[in-house]
This record gives structure tokens, C-alpha cells and sequence, in this order.
């Protein structure tokens, strides 16, 4: 095959082929950027040792007979420092707390007319990427249940069809860019996660409108309180970002009309990668659950919970 017979190759000469082939590139490279593990950390070495160090103040005592009247303080300390993770208030003492619960946090801005679109037109388009956001982060059939068909029912007609084998099999770690869903053996506990993020609308080519979505969601799972070292080992974060594309008018067929979601890109923070790896969300303790290992500390981070920074591409499981 000669340089000129690939320069007029079909493919290549194919616009939306190129576009799609640019976006599985770009999938590949966030996938060789994954990390197979969560950052360690050393703390649980210091906690055992403060540990070890009670123990012996306590037998010390105990042989000099003057354990009365410090041993039940000892003893209380010992089990608060055991037990750090208040189940009712699961999101205390990590950057979450302070986000709006639930849906309350997918706010859209004012509308304003964006190229062809009216403001009318514009909130209408939110109003609908919005409801997809909540869907596909929120609705507990998609997330508790694995029931996709509600958010796939908001999408448009071609892309339903092209999506839903994506969930076929239940093991693509893609799935979890267009939809969380809980892993088997991980139970959430029963408040709001957590909701952080903005959306913008944009014109994108003729007929088109672009709404840019950015959204942090932390989810709070079960555990066991005396087992529990930091809320990082129930709480985990799921950072999304997703352009939804309206598409309408006499320039697209029926069924390509509706709401397509396009680019898309995520990172997953204090969070077990093996189920990560599936294409399911399960908090960090799962992982130690099934390795035996001291689970990971994971200490507030701006870089991990702010928005309005770029996606971060070190530490957690990103792709």
C-alpha cells in the first residue's frame, strides 16, 4: 500500500470515525495512568504503637495496684481512638461535610441564550441534563439496584442502544463513567451522599448544545465502628465529569435527537480499586476486607475534593 492509498483511506477521510478514534485514544492513555492501588500510609504504625504503649501503662498499673480510678478512663480512651467514625454523621471531619446532601447539590445556573438556543431552551436543556446527573449518581434503582433503564430512558434512542451493552457483562470499568452502582457485599448507610459541582451550557456545531458537567459525589457506606480508623475507610468519593450534547432539529434523524453523553472523564478517590476495576463503587475497607492488609489513610485533600481544579491524575484509581 502506497503513502497516497493511505492518505485516501475511507476511514481516515471519515470525520466522525476520527473524532471517535481521538476519543478512544484518549481513554487509553487515562487507563495506562490508573493506579492499581490506593496511597498507603503509615499511620496505623503509630496508632498500634500508642496501642502497645496503653497496654503497658495498664498492666504496669495493674501490677502496682493503682489501676483504680484510672483504668475506666484509659479504657474509654482506648475505645475512642478504636472507634473514630460516627455512623450517623459519616461525612465529620472530611471535606464532604460541608457539601449539600443529595440532589439539593445538582444546581444548574441561570439561563442565558447560548448561540441558536433561547434562554427558555437553555433551562429546558439543563432541567434534562440535571435529571441525568441525579439518575445516573443518585436514583438508588441505578445505584443500589443496577437498574440502568431509568437513566438509559433519558438519553437519546441510537445511544441507548449503543450504550447498554455496556452493562451487559457488569465488568467494564468504563461503566462507571456513565453510571455508580454499589458492589455486591457494599451496603450504603441510609443518609444523602454528598454533592459538589457545577454544570455550564455552551453552542456546540449547528443543532447542538453542550452542557459541560463536573460533579464530586461522596457516598457513605456501612462498617463496623470499633474496626473503623478514619471516615476515609467509609466514605468514598467519585469525581465525574461529563458533556451532555442536546441534539435537535431538521439535521439529525430521529433517533440521533435527545440527549447524548459525550466526553467523559473520572477519578475515584478512597475507594476499592477491585471493585473499581469492575465497573462498581465499594469503599476503601473492602479492600482490606479481602487482602488481609491495614487499609489506607486518606488525609483531606483539595486536590481530591475541589471542583474547580483540574482532574487529578496521581493516587486514587483514575482513568
Amino acid at each position: 500500500m502506497t503513502a497516497d492509498d493511505i492518505d485516501n483511506h475511507p476511514d481516515l477521510r471519515d470525520e466522525a470515525w476520527i473524532r471517535a478514534a481521538n476519543r478512544r485514544a484518549k481513554r487509553d492513555i487515562r487507563r495506562a495512568r490508573r493506579r492499581a492501588r490506593l496511597r498507603a500510609h503509615g499511620g496505623k504504625a503509630v496508632s498500634a504503637v500508642a496501642l502497645v504503649a496503653i497496654a503497658a501503662l495498664l498492666f504496669g498499673l495493674y501490677r502496682a495496684g493503682e489501676f483504680d480510678g484510672v483504668g475506666q478512663a484509659v479504657a474509654d480512651s482506648v475505645e475512642t481512638a478504636a472507634a473514630p467514625v460516627d455512623l450517623d454523621e459519616p461525612f465529620a471531619n472530611t471535606p464532604a461535610e460541608a457539601w449539600a446532601d443529595g440532589e439539593a447539590g445538582v444546581v444548574a445556573p441561570a439561563a442565558q441564550p447560548v448561540g441558536e438556543f433561547s434562554a427558555e431552551q437553555v433551562a429546558q436543556a439543563y432541567e434534562r441534563v440535571r435529571q441525568a446527573v441525579i439518575t445516573a449518581r443518585l436514583d438508588l434503582r441505578v445505584v443500589r439496584d443496577h437498574d440502568v433503564e431509568p437513566y438509559l430512558a433519558l438519553l437519546a434512542p441510537d445511544l441507548q442502544d449503543h450504550m447498554r451493552p455496556l452493562f451487559d457483562g457488569g465488568n467494564d470499568p468504563e461503566a462507571s463513567l456513565v453510571v455508580t452502582r454499589v458492589a455486591k457485599g457494599s451496603e450504603l448507610l441510609p443518609v444523602a451522599p454528598k454533592v459538589n459541582g457545577s454544570m455550564r451550557a455552551e453552542a456546540g456545531e449547528p443543532g447542538e448544545l453542550v452542557v459541560h458537567t463536573d460533579y464530586l459525589v461522596a457516598y457513605a457506606f456501612t462498617g463496623s465502628p470499633a474496626l473503623l480508623t478514619s471516615p476515609y475507610d467509609i466514605v468514598a468519593v467519585s469525581r465525574v465529569s461529563v458533556d451532555y450534547v442536546l441534539r435537535s432539529g431538521e439535521g439529525f434523524r430521529e433517533g440521533s435527537q435527545g440527549l447524548w453523553a459525550e466526553e467523559t472523564d473520572g477519578h475515584w478517590y478512597s475507594i476499592s480499586c477491585e471493585a473499581a476495576e469492575r465497573g462498581f463503587l465499594a469503599p476503601w475497607v473492602a479492600d482490606r476486607a479481602m487482602s488481609g492488609g491495614t487499609p489506607g489513610e486518606f488525609g483531606p485533600s483539595e486536590d481530591y475534593f475541589d471542583p474547580n481544579r483540574p482532574m487529578p491524575t496521581t493516587d486514587g484509581c483514575t482513568r
